[in-house]
């Protein structure tokens, strides 16, 4: 499957699908996501990244409202979470040590 998509919807899902194979490859180097991101800047410019960005966030809470409707919690509660874990410095599903963070 190619990975590789100009438009920010299909480069986000993509995204997302590197860092699920990442995850199923602890230790692995996250130089496929960097190099990803670097290939879509250079064919498009620096203001894919803010597109790129928004529609990962869109994606995200759409996520976020389906599990809410699966769950019957409300969504700004998962929002809350994820909120909460980012001010502490961790990232919910990587381990607070991951070898390709920087800070």
């Amino acid at each position: 499957m190619e990975l590789f998509s100009d438009k920010p919807a299909v480069a986000a899902a993509a995204l997302t699908r590197l860092v699920a194979a990442e995850a199923q490859s602890p230790g692995r180097p996250v130089g496929r996501l960097q190099a990803y991101l670097s290939d879509l800047v250079v064919r498009n410019g620096p203001r894919i990244v803010e597109q790129l960005a928004i529609e990962l966030a869109r994606q995200h809470l759409a996520t976020m409202d389906r599990l809410a409707e699966e769950t019957g919690q409300p969504a700004a509660r998962y929002i809350d979470e994820v909120e909460l874990a980012a001010a502490m410095e961790e990232s919910i599903g990587r381990d607070p040590a991951d070898p390709g963070e920087t800070h």
